[in-house]
């Protein structure tokens, strides 16, 4: 079968993330419903905008989604994105997160666990075919994960590269979102359910008090 789309994935190596990894990887095999390509990018220490605007020209598939190594995808989570989606729209979910650090108004508090041997798949997957169902899913979301086109965010110039922010997170998504928008094009969200460890990538946050 043709692949549904690409997921773009760019990975910072390092031991704790790298278990993250593995989990994601999984959860993506196991709970994707579609055929799917990835392509996935693992540097130690690399700037990421710049990475994730070379997998998405790598693509040849006109769907992608753009993905991080600390979220794990709950069971036929691509279902509801692509049953929405159309090429003027940016796809996002309901992204799942413990409270480790400061979350995003859009995004659901709830503790699944907060590091990759602590994280409870089994209940997250049971939650996200269950109670997860009646959650109101009106908003723009957060930008990661989405579903997009491939033409149509490169046409939009794809993440900015020139700005700076000392942990390597700059405003670049907000940038493209305000963009895509001005020109017309819209930000919907599907009842597909991610959970987030959150900013797991960073050595620092790994070592925190509380994870």
């Amino acid at each position: 079968m043709t692949a549904a789309f690409t997921v773009i994935l760019p990975h910072k190596r390092n031991p704790g993330n790298n278990a993250a990894l593995a989990i994601a990887l999984s959860c993506l095999q196991d709970n994707t419903a579609s055929d799917f390509k990835l392509i996935m990018d693992a540097a130690t220490d690399a700037p990421l905008y710049e990475r994730i605007n070379r997998m998405v020209e790598q693509a040849d598939t006109d769907i992608c989604v753009y993905m991080a190594s600390d979220i794990f995808v709950a069971p036929a989570w691509d279902i509801p994105m692509l049953a929405i989606y159309e090429s003027r729209f940016f796809v996002t979910n309901i992204i799942v997160e413990p409270g480790a650090i400061a979350m995003h108004g859009m995004n659901i508090h709830k503790d699944f666990g907060r590091k990759p041997e602590t994280f409870n798949r089994a209940a997250f997957e049971a939650w996200s075919q269950g109670d997860a169902q009646a959650l109101d899913v009106r908003g723009e979301g957060w930008p990661c994960s989405y579903m997009f086109s491939r033409d149509a965010w490169l046409a939009h110039g794809g993440l900015e590269t020139n700005l700076y922010s000392p942990d390597g997170f700059t405003e670049a998504d907000t940038n493209l979102w305000n963009r895509w928008k001005a020109a017309g094009n819209e930000i919907v969200r599907a009842q597909s359910y991610c959970y987030h460890l959150q900013r797991w990538s960073d050595e620092y946050e790994q070592t925190k008090v509380g994870r």
